[in-house]
């Protein structure tokens, strides 16, 4: 073929064969529900009034993952921004490309789902409590929850300032207390020796971040997924060998915050000092993860601890349709949980869900006979609005949304995330079940049927749209914002 697309000759011809299907794991119905309710969670975000910046929330990117919990396949992924696929049909013309790849575009070909990293703020206690207790403070002991705690000079507050005195871990978890977490972080920072670490120091936090599978690719069968970051000592180190030349150049001590950071970091970035140690604790500072990560680990708390390769691809079927090669689940590790860990931490976010942060929620959720389990997160940013975390399980799924400069949790991800699984069980707003109206009430396991010539006969997709609860319309339950509400 010449350069203008001419046909000059043949070199070979290889008799035509029909090719393979493949099956995924992916639900069509579901998938429109999760697209929808990411959509509208970030609509109705941006007519709330961020009080930190007294700017309305930016809401400029979110994703969202339903996995089944017991085999880790992928129900459905929403990332937003979003493009159109048949630009690429034919080929895409130079200014349509310049428009979905510009810094403006906020980047549509990126798959925030597995692409979009940011720190998971208060999601990431699971691990922080996980690695609390496989370091030696009991569960069920009681830790001080003050409205703030101190180091030195500086003072890291309590979402909200609220204290609970002497709490457990359990309902640290529930009613999202940071001090807790600083406490226990710090005593440890302090026992791995401080400013000067022990040459074995046992860095339980970070250590158990890395059996949680952060810090590397959960092996989804899709391409280019992205690693996020535990911001352990040997990161510290990485990272200070290549900035402290810019840092050294940008840094001065009485300078603007960022030029402060610098000369900190030309003076002493390799260190672990107690701020990293206890601003980790709770899932801020430099940690970074996907919404894949979180989905996994849900689903692993869910299903007993057990970490499941994540999974597009369910089965492959033959052109002809006679050879089935079905997709078996794959696990790549197990949660660190020692004795009853686990179910203490499953029990504490069952209490997230009915008297805990996220229980404003999930009010007339039907706990018995679907008990619900979540957890919320509000991460800060420098520079930027709150990241929205809202992670949850049943016995089947996990669901994990997240929204860039969306607010809190509960308030921004929150009632999407209620939506979904409404959809997916069949409840109405007031916890009521019609299994007639449920789309998935339990993961499909067979796969769908398959013609004599090998073609697939798909389901019929009706337009979704919600149900809101009673006395209220769709537009007022995703903007229903509870004041004080932070996670």
């Amino acid at each position: 073929m010449d350069n203008l697309g001419r046909v000059i000759g043949q070199a070979q011809n290889d008799e035509a064969e029909p090719g393979a299907s493949v099956v995924t794991s992916i639900d069509a119905r579901v998938q429109a529900v999760a697209e929808y309710e990411l959509d509208q969670a970030m609509k109705a975000a941006r007519k709330e009034m961020d009080r930190n910046t007294n700017e309305l929330y930016k809401a400029d990117s979110g994703a969202v993952v339903v996995m089944e919990a017991k085999t880790g396949r992928v129900v459905s992924m929403a990332s937003l921004p979003t493009y159109d696929p048949n630009s690429w049909v034919g080929g895409i013309s130079a200014k349509e490309y310049a428009q979905l790849t510009g810094k403006k575009s906020n980047f549509p070909l990126l798959n925030r789902a597995i692409q979009g990293t940011a720190a998971p703020g208060s999601i990431f206690k699971v691990i922080s409590s996980t690695a609390a207790v496989n370091a030696g403070y009991p569960f069920d002991g009681n830790y001080p929850c003050p409205s703030s705690y101190s180091i030195g000079n500086q003072t890291f507050k309590n979402f909200e300032s609220q204290g609970y005195g002497d709490i457990t871990i359990g309902r640290a978890l529930e009613v999202s207390c940071d001090t807790v977490y600083y406490g226990i972080a710090h005593k440890e920072w302090q026992k791995d020796g401080g400013n000067t670490p022990k040459k074995n120091a046992k860095d339980w936090f970070y250590k158990t971040a890395h059996q949680f599978g952060l810090g590397k690719e959960t092996g989804i069968d899709l391409p280019n997924e992205v690693s996020g970051r535990v911001p352990d000592r040997q990161w510290k180190q990485d990272f200070y060998e290549a900035n402290k030349d810019s840092w050294c150049k940008q840094g001065k001590k009485d300078g603007t915050y960022v030029e402060q950071l610098a000369y900190e970091g030309c003076a002493e970035g390799y260190k672990m000092r107690a701020g990293d140690s206890v601003n980790y604790s709770i899932g801020q500072g430099d940690t970074l993860v996907t919404p894949i990560q979180m989905a996994t680990i849900y689903a692993a708390i869910s299903n007993g601890g057990t970490l499941y390769d994540p999974t597009v691809g369910k089965a492959i079927i033959s052109g002809d349709g006679k050879t089935v090669q079905e997709i078996e689940p794959k696990a790549h590790g197990k949660l660190p949980f020692k004795g009853d860990t686990r179910d203490k931490i499953d029990q504490a976010l069952a209490g997230v869900a009915t008297q805990g942060s996220a229980a404003w929620r999930f009010g007339g959720w039907p706990q018995d006979k679907i008990p619900m389990h979540a957890k919320t997160g509000t991460a800060e940013v420098y520079g930027k609005q709150t990241t929205s975390w809202f992670a949850t399980y049943t016995k089947d799924y996990s669901i994990v949304m997240t929204i860039s400069q969306g607010g809190t949790g509960s308030g921004a991800s929150g009632p999407a995330v209620r939506n979904i699984y409404n959809a997916i069980y069949g409840l109405d707003g007031e916890g009521n079940q019609d299994l007639k109206k449920a789309l998935l009430p339990t993961p499909q396991k067979a796969l769908p049927t398959i013609k004599s010539d090998g073609s697939i006969v798909s389901p019929k997709i009706k337009p979704y749209t919600p149900e809101p609860p009673a006395g209220e319309s769709t537009q007022e339950l995703a903007l229903a914002v509870a004041p004080g509400r932070r996670d």
